[in-house]
C-alpha cells in the first residue's frame, strides 16, 4: 500500500489546473513549472509571511558606456541563478572527438552503439562564465545622446535563504528547436558564492545621466520588430516561444529582465503560449501600453497591463501606481524611481488615488516599500537537485534527490528509495541552502 499523502500527479493536476500547459500531458519544463508554482504562491498568500520569500533575492546589475565610461546601477528581483555551460572549457576533449569518430561509424553500419562520453565540464569555468561581461545590444547613452557600445555585469545584490541554480543545459539549432546538451559538471556540495556580492557605484565612477532616451511613434502601418536576442533568452529557460514573443513585444523590446516579468505575470492566462497576434496594431500605441512614455489615457490612470509586471516583481500595487505616475507611465523609469524613493517613501499619504480608498495608510499598516527578501551570507550546502532522463527536451522524465538525514534518497513519482551514488553532475535544477556558521 502507498503511503498516506498526495501523488506527484495530484500535486501537478492542482498546481496547473486551468493552466494550457501544465493542465495537459505535454512533456514540460521543470524550471518554469517551479516558476509558475512560485507565482502560484505568492499571488495566493493570505498572511504576512510569504512562503516564496526564501528563494528571493536581488540583482545588481552594472551597465557601462564604453565610449563615455559611465555607468549606471539598476536593481530587479530574481528567484534562479542561471548558470552557463561553456563546452569549450571540456577536461576530456580528445576522448570526446574519438567517441564522435566512433558514434559516426556506428550510425553508417546500422548498429547500436551502448557507450556514452559525455563532456565533462568544470563547474568553475562555467562560474567563471556567468561573471563574465556581456555586450548590450542597441544601448541608448543617456551620456552621448546617442547609441552606444555597452557591457552589462550582474552581482548579487542580496544572497537568499536557499539558490535555485539551473545549469543550461540546452541550446538553439539553426531551425531554432531547443536541443539537450548531455554534459557532465562536477556540481559542489558546498558553494561559497559570496565573492559575487554587488559594491554598488564605486569611488571614481560616474553615473549615467537619468534622461530616457526620446520617444519614437511607431509606424501605423509596420508592426515593430522583436529583439529575438532577447526571445531566445527566454526560450532557454522554459518557455514557450510565442510566449516568449510576446513578452518581448509587449514590453517594448526594453529586454530579456523585463519580458521574463511580463511571463511570471501572465503564465495563468489561457492564450499564454499562443502565436502573437498583432493585427490590431494600428490601434494600438507604445502610448496606450506605457512602455515609451507619454500620455495615456484615463488621465495619466497607469494601466492595467504595466501594473502587473511591477507587482509580479514583489511590489505592492499601490507603490507601482505611484511610480507610474511619478514617471508618466514609462515601465524602466518607474522602477528606477521605486528604488531610489525606497527611504523616502511618506507610509502615511493617502491611498484614495490609487486603491479609491478614502483612509490613510499608517505606519503599521503600510506595506513595505520594496520586495522582501531574506539577505545573508553566501556560502550554500547542495541538499537537492533535478534531473531530466531523456535524449530530447520535448520528452522524457524528470526525477528528484534529495539529501535527508545525511542520505540522499532518489523520488522516482510514486517510488522513493536510498541512492547509493546519486548522479550530482547530471543535474539540470540544483538546491542549495544556506550556512549558518
Amino acid at each position: 500500500p502507498y503511503p498516506q499523502g498526495m501523488m506527484p500527479r495530484m500535486f501537478k493536476a492542482l498546481v496547473g489546473k486551468g493552466h494550457p500547459e501544465f493542465s495537459s500531458n505535454r512533456q514540460q519544463d521543470a524550471l518554469e513549472f517551479f516558476l509558475h508554482f512560485i507565482n502560484l504562491v505568492t499571488r495566493n498568500n493570505n498572511g504576512s509571511d510569504d512562503p516564496s520569500e526564501i528563494f528571493r533575492f536581488m540583482v545588481e546589475d552594472r551597465v557601462q558606456c564604453c565610449q563615455s565610461r559611465k555607468v549606471k546601477y539598476k536593481q530587479r528581483v530574481d528567484y534562479i541563478m542561471q548558470l552557463p555551460v561553456v563546452l569549450e572549457a571540456a577536461s576530456n576533449k580528445e576522448e570526446l572527438l574519438a567517441y564522435e569518430m566512433r558514434r559516426r561509424e556506428a550510425e553508417l553500419a546500422k548498429r547500436p552503439l551502448r557507450e556514452i562520453v559525455r563532456a565533462k565540464v568544470p563547474f568553475s569555468a562555467c562560474l567563471q562564465a556567468f561573471q563574465e561581461p556581456e555586450n548590450v545590444a542597441d544601448f541608448w547613452s543617456s551620456a552621448l545622446q546617442a547609441k552606444s557600445a555597452a557591457i552589462k555585469t550582474i552581482h548579487f545584490a542580496s544572497f537568499p535563504e536557499y539558490l535555485v541554480i539551473q545549469v543550461k543545459k540546452f541550446t538553439f539549432g539553426v531551425d531554432w528547436v531547443p536541443k539537450k546538451l548531455d554534459v557532465s559538471i562536477d556540481m559542489p556540495d558546498l558553494l561559497d558564492v559570496s565573492h559575487l556580492r554587488a559594491t554598488g557605484l564605486q569611488p571614481g565612477e560616474e553615473e549615467l545621466p537619468d534622461i530616457s532616451p526620446p520617444i519614437v511613434m511607431p509606424n501605423q502601418h509596420k508592426a515593430p520588430e522583436i529583439d529575438e536576442a532577447a526571445v531566445m533568452q527566454l526560450a532557454e529557460m522554459g518557455f514557450p516561444l510565442e510566449a516568449c514573443r510576446k513578452a518581448v513585444y509587449y514590453t517594448g523590446n526594453l529586454g530579456a529582465e523585463l519580458a521574463f516579468n511580463w511571463v511570471i505575470a501572465h503564465m495563468e492566462e489561457p492564450d499564454f503560449a499562443e502565436p502573437l497576434s498583432i493585427s490590431g496594431y494600428n490601434e494600438v500605441s507604445y502610448n496606450e501600453v506605457g512602455l515609451a512614455g507619454g500620455a495615456s489615457s484615463m488621465e495619466n490612470q497607469p494601466p492595467e497591463e504595466i501594473v502587473a509586471i511591477i507587482t509580479s516583481m514583489g511590489f505592492p500595487r499601490n507603490q507601482a501606481i505611484r511610480a507610474l505616475k511619478a514617471t508618466n507611465n514609462n515601465l524602466e523609469r518607474a522602477l528606477d524611481w521605486i528604488f531610489t524613493h525606497a527611504d523616502n517613501e511618506d507610509e502615511n499619504e493617502t491611498a484614495s488615488d490609487v486603491d479609491t480608498q478614502s483612509h490613510i495608510i499608517t505606519n503599521a499598516e503600510a506595506e513595505p516599500a520594496g520586495p522582501r527578501i531574506k539577505d545573508g551570507p553566501g556560502r550554500y550546502e547542495l541538499f537537492a537537485f533535478i534531473s531530466h532522463m531523456g535524449p530530447s527536451t520535448m520528452s522524457g522524465h524528470y526525477v528528484c534527490h534529495i539529501k535527508k538525514e545525511g542520505r540522499w534518497v532518489i523520488y522516482n513519482d510514486h517510488k522513493v528509495c536510498a541512492s547509493a551514488k546519486p548522479p550530482k553532475d547530471l543535474g539540470y535544477i540544483y538546491f542549495y541552502q544556506r550556512m549558518c556558521y
